[in-house]
């Protein structure tokens, strides 16, 4: 049966999760860091993030946000780059190949730019468009990971972010365990309900990342009252049943959680209270939050968390020993339906990011159709 985190309760572990002594933060971005989360930037607006460096481990990138980036002017450089690059590789094949190096190459050389500022990984998105084709998802990663390492960006710094469809997350397994050669580490979106979680914990997959705003959103129009107390924010609450689940069975040592989608400072303020023991191990924030928590003072340290109970014998198994191919797909298909939000917000997820996709391929097509008359003159 699977359970909405919505109004899940909680019971007390005792002292499990104790109280982290701190000095008082001055900052709630200093605050996060203190509690052990550690902090991403989302943008690919690379410039916008240098003034954050030091408080930057990781980062996070999607069609979306390289899109509004090169649609300026300070950024827009790179598409032409990317089009003499797509150009030069292939030479006489058609518009279409041409194009579609272009786009993946001018995605992962925001991932470049970006991962000279950030010492940690960088996630880079395959195109939203094939979020339903697994072995699409599989070809266009081992793509993105190669232009990457040409780059000289090594493995160990790269995160392919993936959808988390049930398609998603086959693909992101089989990059993750490969049956030869070196596994690629994904990072899985459009996260918004503990059954996608624990399918990603169960295949084995480095990260996954909730959508705090949007699963308020989902509850909100369920009849949720938006003036709500943070405490029982549905996406805060998604996240500490993932991390109350992830440590009761283990997982929290393979798959490590990204909290994404924030709306409000407050939002990231109340989920990092708890750090780490009772939040998630990253958060990925866009430039305006990152200074609205460098502006926001007098936070007060971590606090303890008493984890949601878990009932263990309860919990469904999609991916492993006792679970076949067949098996493990209908489980997760059956629970996905009674769960609802997922199967709603992820297709209404990647529509967005796929007419941004679509977008960004047209613009560059269109440098590309442009770039070969002018050859075609000379």
């Amino acid at each position: 049966m699977a359970t909405s985190c919505y109004h899940a309760g909680r019971e007390s572990y005792g002292d499990r999760f104790s109280f982290i002594p701190s000095t008082m933060p001055t900052t709630a971005l200093q605050a996060l860091r203190d509690s052990g989360i550690r902090v991403a930037s989302d943008t690919a607006e690379y410039r916008q993030i240098e003034e954050f460096q030091a408080a930057l481990s990781d980062a996070t990138t999607n069609p979306s946000l390289v899109l509004a980036a090169v649609s300026k002017p300070e950024y827009a450089h790179i598409v032409q780059e990317a089009v003499d690059f797509a150009q030069r590789k292939l030479k006489s094949t058609s518009v279409k190949e041409v194009t579609a190096l272009a786009v993946d190459r001018a995605l992962v050389q925001v991932g470049v730019n970006i991962s000279r500022i950030v010492p940690g990984r960088v996630s880079v998105s395959v195109d939203p468009r094939i979020g339903y084709d697994t072995r699409a998802i599989i070809r266009k990663a081992e793509t993105l990971v190669a232009l990457l390492e040409e780059l000289d960006i090594p493995r160990s710094r790269i995160l392919i972010k993936i959808p988390a469809t049930y398609e998603g997350i086959c693909a992101a397994r089989t990059l993750e365990h490969p049956s030869a050669g070196e596994p690629t580490h994904t990072n899985l979106t459009l996260i918004f309900s503990r059954i996608q979680a624990i399918a990603c914990a169960q295949a084995g997959l480095s990260v996954i990342s909730p959508f705090i705003g949007r699963v308020k959103d989902w509850w909100d129009a369920q009849g949720g009252s938006p003036s709500q107390e943070l405490s029982q924010h549905p996406g805060i609450l998604l996240v500490q049943n993932i991390r109350s689940t992830y440590s009761a069975h283990g997982y929290s040592s393979k798959t490590q959680i990204m909290a994404a989608g924030f709306r409000a400072v407050e939002e990231v303020v109340e989920l990092g209270k708890y750090g780490v023991e009772g939040g998630p191990d990253l958060v990925t924030l866009p430039p305006n939050l990152l200074d609205g928590l460098r502006r926001r003072k007098y936070v007060e340290p971590t606090v303890k968390f008493d984890p949601v109970p878990i009932d263990m014998e309860a919990t469904p198994e999609y991916f492993g020993s006792a679970s076949d191919s067949v098996g493990g797909a209908s489980l997760y298909a059956r629970d996905i339906l009674e769960e609802k939000i997922a199967a709603v917000k992820v297709a209404e997820g990647l529509a967005k990011f796929s007419a941004d996709a679509q977008i960004l391929e047209d613009l560059v097509k269109r440098k590309v159709i442009e770039s070969t008359e002018v050859s075609a003159m000379l």
